[in-house]
């Protein structure tokens, strides 16, 4: 997975849009990063031969990270020095920014077929659930078994308390009734630790 090098958090989207050359497009910015070769294909593919050289004019270092290879771009002319873009000089993949391939097909005399891509960002992945730690299972399953002791206690214990003198054989207890809680928070609290 390739960031993009302007908006450092958004991943870059392959798609299609444009002829069947995978390119690489941030959802931020509309941005499109060509692989070495990739624009000049593109080009070639909707117009035929392209007479221009794509090496940068007067290229200079810039602070762009290459998303292919993460080596630091250079920022230079291509086909006119008036037309700056980010090249990588390591891989030789080219940086875009939105409006800069339509500016490029300009400059060549190029004329028709579709420049702009836009891409949606991809929907977030679920984050995986967590991993059971094998020797905590058995821990989990007494502080379970604490809540669900201390919740039967306590609901007998308020049986008692509220049922009829005479429907009962036994009256309620203060000590059952207070055991009966602790046990259930602290069973409670036990499960609920760590999380």
């Amino acid at each position: 997975m390739m960031n993009c090098p302007k908006c450092s958090s958004e991943a870059l989207v392959e798609t299609l849009t444009l002829g069947n050359i995978p390119l690489d497009v941030c959802p931020g910015c509309s941005g499109t990063w060509f692989d070495k070769g990739e624009l000049e294909a593109l080009l070639q593919q909707s117009q035929g031969p392209v007479p221009a050289d794509f090496s940068l004019i007067n290229p200079k270092a810039e602070s762009l990270a290459c998303p292919r290879c993460k080596n630091m771009m250079s920022r230079g002319g291509l086909v006119n020095p008036l037309l700056l873009v980010d090249k990588c000089q390591a891989c030789g993949g080219v940086w875009l920014d939105s409006h800069e391939l339509d500016l490029l097909r300009k400059l060549l005399g190029l004329s028709g077929g579709h420049t702009e891509v836009k891409v949606d960002r991809p929907a977030a992945v679920p984050a995986a659930p967590k991993e059971l730690d094998a020797k905590f299972t058995p821990i989990t399953l007494f502080y379970g078994f604490c809540a669900v002791l201390g919740l039967i206690g306590v609901s007998y214990e308020m049986y008692l308390y509220f049922s009829p003198a005479d429907a009962v054989s036994r009256a309620p207890s203060a000590g059952i009734s207070a055991a009966s809680a602790l046990f259930f928070a602290g069973g409670i609290f036990g499960l609920n630790r760590g999380k």
